[in-house]
């Protein structure tokens, strides 16, 4: 991590700010050393932002790209606490692997590299060609598909073992669907999900969409 020396840390912070063209409030820091007094205090902060980290990311799938002699453009964007990274090759199913595999990993290798160096636990997303994106909306129309069924034929829907990005994806797609439940089973590759129709949900939904209210036992 890299180390600031200045006055005082609220000194620091402000050439960092304006270095980097940031919110002082933006910068994650440590003081290290405080020594001197008045006029000849000298303090030693170590300190990052989002910018840092950005720069960071980028470097270090580069260098695995190099490395894999696979030319690419890489954009590292921030998204709230979310780094949102997407990268353009030609050589798509190398980067990508057999449903994702390779870019799990290296989406792994990324988070560990930048927790391993500012020591704490960043959330990193990486696409490849809208790979994820468009996958993400195949998911989200077929689970909202599946969970039609269920709620049709009030029964419950064991999905084929899946990847675990999959299943977060429906998950999150039908945690608002009242009608149903998702749960996952299993271990490892054979993990798979279950949307289970949720009657008694149902009933409370159906009762307060008609105006009746069930007395409490």
């Amino acid at each position: 991590m890299a180390q600031y020396t200045g006055k005082n840390v609220d000194d620091i912070l402000e050439t960092i700010a304006l270095e980097q063209g940031v919110n002082k409030e933006d910068i994650v820091y440590k003081v290290i050393d405080q020594s001197g007094f008045a006029m000849f205090s000298k303090t030693t902060i170590e300190a990052y932002t989002d910018n840092d980290c950005m720069n960071d990311i980028e470097t270090y799938i580069k260098n695995v790209f190099d490395a894999m002699e696979i030319a690419a453009d890489i954009n590292v964007n921030h998204d709230e606490d979310d780094y949102i990274v997407n990268i353009n090759t030609d050589k798509n199913g190398l980067v990508i692997g057999v449903n994702g595999k390779n870019l799990y990993a290296l989406e792994l290798l990324t988070k560990q590299a930048l927790s391993n160096k500012y020591h704490h636990r960043f959330f990193i997303k990486l696409d490849v060609n809208n790979y994820f994106k468009d996958k993400e909306q195949k998911l989200a129309r077929m689970a909202h598909k599946w969970a039609a069924e269920v709620g049709r034929t009030k029964m419950d829907l064991k999905l084929d073992p899946m990847p675990n990005y999959d299943r977060k994806v429906i998950h999150k797609v039908l945690k608002d669907v009242h009608y149903v439940d998702t749960k996952s089973y299993g271990e490892g590759k054979d993990r798979y999900l279950v949307i289970h129709y949720d009657r008694e949900n149902d009933l409370k939904h159906n009762n307060k969409l008609h105006g009746i209210e069930r007395e409490e036992d």
